[in-house]
């Protein structure tokens, strides 16, 4: 009688301490293992060239071509208008004014200054009321103040206080020696807090630079306590500050005689030949960008629509893997104790 034998060959299962099982995975299950853990490392490095230099700087570029092109049409329009107004003028220079030009005028005039309020691009304007481009500047408005120069009596020592609507007051020391460079300096440290800034212009004049929101609720006022050389001692004095040339802002037509038509006339060839100028820059600086986002985009890795619907298609498949082989060990770490223990016999 044939009798036949069968060989159990231990597995990889340990039994130690209290009945604590260890298990170790088989050959098959760790081929998974390892094959998923290169497949989940290899997406996610492709991903993160997403948000390499290069995607930053295709963003800003394209926000600089936005406001580029705000900018263009507004200048455009401006120059429309202000053609429109030089029109006007020279047939009043030639046949005389009526009221019907002076209204046309007006108008004319209200839609430049809306056409410039209007053109912003993330709440700030692109071309301020000189006609110039304003790309990555805040809205900020120049004035001074009537009698405030470092030339005017510079040899005598003075303490002057200035106090702001907004409720802020500081301090101006003038000691008769110091330059007035270093006076000012000391000045725009003290008017940082404020939220304002403060220069030294050519002529010797202190000039201020405010957020033009903060301009607005100043009111064209400020009070000067001085002791009596630059500005009189005792209670203040309200003086009218005086805003820096504000380009189309301050265009006035004077249609009472020739002369003031001809200054009028050639005001606006001035702010026409600006328009001009910032359209040029503008385009320059258009055809500029395009040119580096050309090379940009060429140099980087920036996945394209299809290859990111082919990594999430990856990671689905990725995830079936991984499902499969959570399975697979779950089944060899729920065999039972005695199960084991029997095969060991």
């Amino acid at each position: 009688m044939a009798v036949s034998t069968v060989e159990v060959r231990p597995h990889s299962i340990k039994l130690t301490g209290q009945g604590t099982t260890s298990i170790a995975p088989s050959q098959a299950s760790d081929t998974t293992t390892t094959s998923l853990s290169k497949h989940l490392l290899k997406p996610q490095a492709e991903i993160s060239s997403a948000y390499s230099l290069s995607g930053v700087l295709l963003t800003q570029g394209q926000q600089h071509a936005t406001s580029v092109q705000i900018a263009t049409k507004a200048l455009q329009g401006v120059g429309k208008e202000l053609t429109q107004v030089k029109k006007q003028l020279t047939q009043a220079l030639s046949h005389g004014s009526t009221p019907q030009m002076t209204d046309k005028l007006s108008r004319s005039k209200q839609v430049i200054e809306a056409t410039l309020n209007q053109a912003r691009f993330d709440g700030k304007r692109v071309v301020d009321n000189e006609l110039h481009l304003k790309l990555d500047t805040s809205d900020v408005r120049r004035f001074s103040i009537p009698g405030l120069n470092v030339h005017r009596m510079s040899e005598r020592a003075e303490q002057v206080r200035l106090d702001f609507p907004s409720g802020g007051s500081v301090m101006l020391q003038f000691d008769g020696q110091s330059d007035g460079q270093r006076t000012v300096k000391q000045l725009d440290r003290s008017v940082i807090p404020m939220g304002m800034r403060a220069s030294l212009a050519n002529d010797g004049s202190i000039v201020f630079e405010v957020h033009e929101s903060a301009y607005a609720a100043m009111q064209q006022q400020v009070r000067v306590t001085g002791e009596g050389h630059r500005f009189p001692a005792g209670q203040a004095n309200t003086f009218s500050i005086q805003a820096e040339p504000d380009g189309m802002a301050e265009l006035k037509f004077d249609l009472g005689s020739r002369d003031g038509i001809k200054q009028s006339i050639a005001k606006v060839n001035q702010h026409l030949k600006q328009a001009q100028s910032s359209l040029s820059e503008a385009r320059q600086f258009q055809s500029q960008l395009d040119t580096q986002m050309t090379r940009i985009q060429s140099q980087s890795k920036l996945p394209s629509e299809q290859q990111v619907n082919e990594t999430l298609s990856g990671f689905s498949q990725l995830s079936q893997d991984f499902t499969t082989t959570f399975q697979a060990l779950n089944a060899q770490a729920n065999v039972r104790r005695h199960t084991v223990v029997a095969l060991l016999k």
